[in-house]
């Protein structure tokens, strides 16, 4: 009933159990998801759940996020997204780094994942391992925005500014 003054919120933090009525009115909230600065959802330990976003809040953070797709990361519009417990591997980042240096993720200002799947092996990531990505500075193609990526043990964060 809230979402139908179409009212504001600053945040919204979702407690998902994973029931088949919880799935359905959290998809039902979804399409008001564009009314919400920042949202948090934790406990999701059905990892066949699929949530149906057809608006994004300004900013996400998921935990236990390994529902959360590639899919789902190459659509979203928000500012600032953090997923923990992601299963997002090497060349899931490549393909995300990649669109964002021809241009996509147009809103991006941060991007955080926590992911076992995120190694220093031989899989690159925009033809580099992840130590050699680490402190690196790359420039989207129409030069308007830099990127510094910083990685760490199963972990990667790419944070955006205008290039000056």
């Amino acid at each position: 009933m809230l979402f139908d003054l179409q009212v504001e919120f600053k945040m919204l933090a979702i407690r998902h159990n994973g029931s088949e009525d919880e799935n359905l009115l959290f998809n039902e909230m979804s399409s008001n998801f564009g009314l919400i600065e920042y949202l948090s959802i934790s406990n999701v330990y059905d990892h066949s759940f699929r949530l149906v976003f057809t608006s994004w809040p300004q900013e996400i953070t998921i935990m236990r996020s390994a529902w959360f797709t590639l899919k789902y990361v190459l659509a979203c519009t928000c500012t600032r997204i953090t997923l923990k417990g992601s299963r997002l591997g090497n060349k899931d980042l490549d393909e995300v780094l990649r669109k964002w240096k021809a241009g996509g993720f147009g809103n991006m200002e941060r991007l955080k994942i926590y992911s076992k799947n995120i190694k220093n092996n031989r899989t690159k990531i925009l033809g580099m391992s992840l130590s050699e990505l680490e402190g690196k500075v790359i420039q989207s193609e129409n030069g308007l925005k830099k990127a510094t990526i910083t990685t760490n043990v199963r972990s990667i964060e790419m944070s955006v500014t205008p290039f000056e």
